[in-house]
């Protein structure tokens, strides 16, 4: 019994996928199969193109990761002085490095959570100026995975939202559609059964 049922399951789906010559058949009733046929063409094109997308993103961050990292260098920098701050936040702190003929000074704004005390590392650029840690390879893997993952969601959601509105539309056809067949046919009924 339980097999019979699995069968007829079967064959409806093929039946509907496919409807074949079916008298009562409408043109709207290829919507499902041709929408099917397309979500999925959809699906292998949008896993295709966000792969591409990921890789170059991935290529394009690991070219400024290595940029980055040539470009930069760390120092260690001894703290002179607090400065008063009006946020919570941020904090700005005096810091120095270097050896008196080539010390240096600068402001930075540590986080609150960071020891204004001792010494803070510095990142400084090729100019001498400070700037921030250089990307790392594990920046420019997530870059790309987002970058990824952003095509996929934005193909679901465009995919999604077209199915459902063709969808609604297909059924609105298919209710014009029945209410025009029912119009020629209920008189005819009527008659009948009077």
């Amino acid at each position: 019994m339980g097999a019979d049922r699995n069968t007829s399951g079967l064959r409806c789906l093929i039946r509907r996928a496919f409807p074949g010559a079916n008298p009562l058949r409408r043109r709207t009733d290829l919507f499902e199969p041709i929408a099917l046929l397309l979500v999925v063409l959809i699906a292998v094109v949008t896993a295709v193109l966000a792969f591409s997308v990921a890789q170059n993103e991935l290529n394009t961050r690991l070219a400024e990761v290595e940029r980055q990292q040539a470009s930069r260098h760390q120092v260690v920098a001894t703290v002179v002085a607090e400065l008063p701050s009006s946020t919570t936040t941020h904090r700005p702190v005096a810091v120095r490095w270097g050896q008196p003929p080539d010390e240096r000074f600068a402001v930075l704004d540590l986080p609150a959570r960071v020891p204004a005390a001792g010494t803070i590392p510095v990142w400084l650029d090729d100019r001498g100026q400070p700037t921030g840690p250089p990307l790392t390879r594990s920046d420019a893997t997530e870059a790309a995975g987002l970058a990824g993952a952003g095509v996929l969601l934005g193909s679901a959601l465009v995919t999604t939202l077209a199915v459902l509105l063709s969808r609604a539309w297909i059924q609105h056809r298919r209710l014009l559609a029945w209410e025009a067949e029912w119009a020629e046919v209920e008189p005819r009924w009527r008659h009948r059964t009077s």
